[in-house]
């Protein structure tokens, strides 16, 4: 973001802040940053307070903008600093744990905030018409469940009014497409109470769209040449402690649980387990590269508040896959990867908003991650050379490798501009070491083995609610849940139409036939809400002709065609996956 745009929406928190303060004097502020697109703040409100109060709020915001109030800032000491805020706790624990023996505040009018800066120097540098409060939505403090939930208000803000507006209609579209909204309406998974949060229940359909997905991975990955493995759902301790997930992972896997006299859990991911596989017996150089891929459902314990539909789960299936291969085979085979993703993004799906997020170690944090400078020296080398030569656009984030390596994961945009990390694929020269992993060379001495972790199409969760989006709803003939619908014109057309659906699901098509007792009219119209590729009418000249009337989604009416013409071309439709 432009550094005068991070101003003005930081400086909007302080605003809003101040108005809060203003009509509820007992308000309690914690924080108030700016964000993609806008800025929040949290605060513990006293209970008169109503969402409808928002639109008041605004309007006072508005007014203190046209005051031209400047942006003051000043060091104080922590003793003084305690005393300003004596009345507000979030603060006082902000000021207690500062390291530094000042800290900064910002006034903007009669209103004092704890803040280290970045705002407009005057308020006359905001356009009053260029912002909105939008939502109201909890958030425990500090993002931590066990700590008192707290009220956020979200605003959006720009530079310019009409750059407001073009953000705003592009979310009434975003909410049109949102995959929580067109999974519900198309009947493609759900959620139950019962069932517990973040754990989706695929529907039928949904479950057409997931094993169609699926088995196209498993036929491309056969000719990339993978061979399928399957591991359990559950090991135990030691496994986890072996691959390092415990106890550098341990706060995103949930709770081990007694059996006999050990201590299991559940997986989290998939790669301690292939990788305790793959060190089962001796390996010679000859046989490397080694790809081994599985569609392994793992389970993570994902804070409540962060829980998204299908986006952010804690149950979700992984395309996965780990590639054991001798060192100099390593940027080889990560090239590989990455041409992998571009098939699958590009000529498949027709994504062409991507772009790799190289995630490095952060030097200042070693204690996040394993291993020596001299491995991360080596693997970021070989991830960067890699990146480098396959041609997607990049871009360096230090702090956002795993504990194991750098990794290199794909960001991906929808069609209604969010952006989603669609996989991630990482460089491992740490967790083979700490399982021992060799081969014999041709030196006849032992050597390290390297792996590479990859997840083309990330979780199906994930991935599907792109695609619900990206499609949204309306998805190509391969992957629609119902492909064609059969619409006979009366009851009298009935028998020619269970004929139809006989012989197309000889030829494996999956179908709908509209029997019931409504007008032609209402049975097309609730078809096209379904979003089915294509409409068979049946009626006398159908039946005279032998042959059915073809409607095609977004193309219209194709006329009468003869069954064995319409077959053909669905099934050549499904082949290229257009």
């Amino acid at each position: 973001m432009k550094e005068k745009i991070i101003k003005i929406r930081h400086s909007l928190a302080h605003i809003m802040a101040s108005v809060i303060m203003e009509f509820w004097p007992k308000t309690k502020l914690a924080i108030g940053p700016a964000i993609e697109n806008g800025f929040y703040y949290d605060m513990e409100l006293p209970k008169d307070f109503k969402p409808e109060d928002l639109k008041k709020i605004e309007t006072r915001i508005k007014e203190l903008i046209k005051e031209n109030q400047k942006f003051t800032g000043k060091k104080v000491s922590k003793i003084t600093a305690k005393k300003l805020f004596k009345n507000q706790p979030y603060k006082l624990e902000i000021i207690k744990e500062l390291p530094e023996k000042t800290v900064g505040t910002y006034q903007n009018g009669n209103f004092l905030d704890l803040c280290k800066g970045g705002h407009v120097k005057n308020t006359r540098e905001i356009d009053p018409n260029s912002f909105k409060l939008t939502k109201i939505a909890g958030a425990y403090w500090r993002g931590d469940e066990k700590n008192k939930m707290l009220t956020r208000i979200y605003g959006v803000a720009f530079e310019t009014e009409k750059e407001l507006m073009d953000y705003l209609k592009m979310q009434e579209e975003a909410e049109k497409k949102d995959h929580r909204k067109i999974g519900q309406e198309l009947d493609l998974f759900t959620f139950s109470e019962l069932v517990g949060p973040g754990l989706p229940l695929w529907t039928p359909k949904g479950t057409v769209i997931r094993e169609e997905l699926e088995k196209f991975a498993k036929e491309t990955e056969e000719k990339w040449g993978y061979q399928r493995i399957t591991t359990p759902h559950i090991a135990k301790k030691i496994l986890f402690e072996t691959s390092g997930h415990l106890p550098y992972y341990k706060d995103d896997i949930f709770p081990g649980m007694k059996i006999d006299d050990d201590e299991y859990y559940l997986k989290a991911m998939n790669c301690p387990m292939t990788i305790a596989m793959f060190g089962q017996k001796p390996h010679s150089y000859r046989e490397f590269p080694v790809r081994l891929s599985e569609y392994g459902t793992v389970y993570r314990y994902e804070k409540s508040g962060v829980l998204t539909g299908l986006l952010r789960t804690r149950g979700f299936t992984q395309n996965d896959a780990h590639i054991f291969c001798r060192e100099d085979q390593v940027e080889e085979e990560f090239i590989n990867v990455m041409k992998l993703h571009e098939y699958y993004y590009r000529d498949v799906f027709g994504i062409k908003n991507y772009y790799i997020r190289l995630s490095l170690r952060d030097k200042n944090k070693k204690e996040k991650f394993g291993g020596d400078d001299t491995i991360w020296k080596k693997a970021e080398s070989i991830i960067r050379s890699a990146t480098k030569k396959s041609d997607v656009p990049f871009k360096e984030e230090l702090g956002e490798a795993s504990f194991y390596g750098p990794k290199a994961d794909f960001q991906i945009k929808s069609v209604i501009g969010k952006e989603e990390t669609a996989s991630t694929n990482q460089l491992d020269f740490i967790m083979p070491k700490r399982f021992g992993l060799s081969y014999v060379g041709k030196d006849g001495k032992n050597h390290d083995v390297v792996v590479i972790h990859r997840a083309p199409l990330g979780s199906h969760e994930r991935f599907i609610a792109f695609l619900i989006e990206h499609y949204a709803g309306a998805f190509p003939v391969w992957l629609s849940p119902i492909q064609a619908v059969i619409i006979p014109i009366s009851e009298k057309h009935l028998e020619y139409a269970n004929k139809i659906k006989k012989e197309l699901e000889k030829n494996n098509l999956r179908l709908e036939l509209k029997n019931e007792n409504e007008t032609l009219g209402k049975k097309i119209r609730e078809a096209e809400i379904q979003k089915i590729p294509y409409f068979l009418i049946v009626g006398d000249k159908e039946i005279e002709a032998q042959s059915v009337s073809v409607r095609e989604r977004g193309k219209g009416d194709l006329g009468q065609i003869q069954l064995e013409e319409f077959i053909e071309k669905v099934n050549k439709e499904i082949k290229e996956k257009k």
